[in-house]
């Protein structure tokens, strides 16, 4: 096995070590078994990480949101966060979860499961535009539920203005987990260009 082919496994490894160094001390977080951490395939290092949030004990993602700025300002930035809703197996609603969110854009309206809960994601991204173009990173995202019996888009593009990113590989839970949590990595307004949203972890528990 070369050097390239084991860091994914040793990134995930690192995030779950970080998962369970913050569950000593996070209320409500100490009894989620957290079993896999889903990280887009084409996030950037940009920006810092904000704080992992997670759904209340027993229960699980059925829905999210994107907070969205369209294409047209001085300096666009598409997602700015990103809200995951929580629901028990049995049906009822407990919370909603966000991570580090932006000031620009309005959030977009809940995507819910039709049937059962979150189970994986990938999202449009758009490449380095280089020194005298406008970056924006995260553009869209869309999330599985159930193992792909439902597919759920953020925002629909098609009217936007905004250039085509490029759409990552499909990160999907294994199975008889599902979603509990998120973290997101996000670029802060500067002087320089900013880009909001840049990569996000989504985590896994046992269901």
């Amino acid at each position: 096995m070369n050097t390239y082919s084991i860091l994914p496994l040793l990134t995930s490894c690192l995030l779950i070590q970080r998962v369970a160094a913050q569950s000593q001390s996070s209320v409500g977080v100490d009894l989620r078994n957290v079993t896999q951490v889903l990280q887009l395939s084409n996030g950037l290092d940009w920006g810092l990480w904000g704080s992992m949030e997670f759904c209340e004990v027993g229960s699980f993602a059925h829905a999210f949101e994107i907070k969205f700025e369209p294409a047209g300002s001085v300096d666009d930035t598409a997602v700015n966060g990103v809200k995951l809703y929580c629901r028990t197996p049995a049906g009822y609603d407990t919370s909603y979860v966000t991570s580090v969110v932006g000031n620009e854009g309005d959030w977009q309206g809940m995507r819910v499961c039709h049937e059962g809960f979150l189970t994986g994601l990938t999202a449009e991204v758009l490449e380095p535009q280089g020194v005298l173009h406008d970056d924006i990173a995260v553009m869209n995202v869309e999330m599985q539920c159930d193992y792909n019996a439902e597919t759920l888009l953020g925002v629909d593009l098609d009217d936007n203005t905004y250039p085509a990113g490029t759409w990552g590989d499909w990160q999907q839970c294994a199975k008889n987990t599902k979603v509990c949590g998120l973290q997101i990595r996000f670029e802060e307004w500067s002087v320089e260009d900013d880009t909001g949203t840049t990569d996000i972890v989504m985590f896994c528990c046992d269901y």
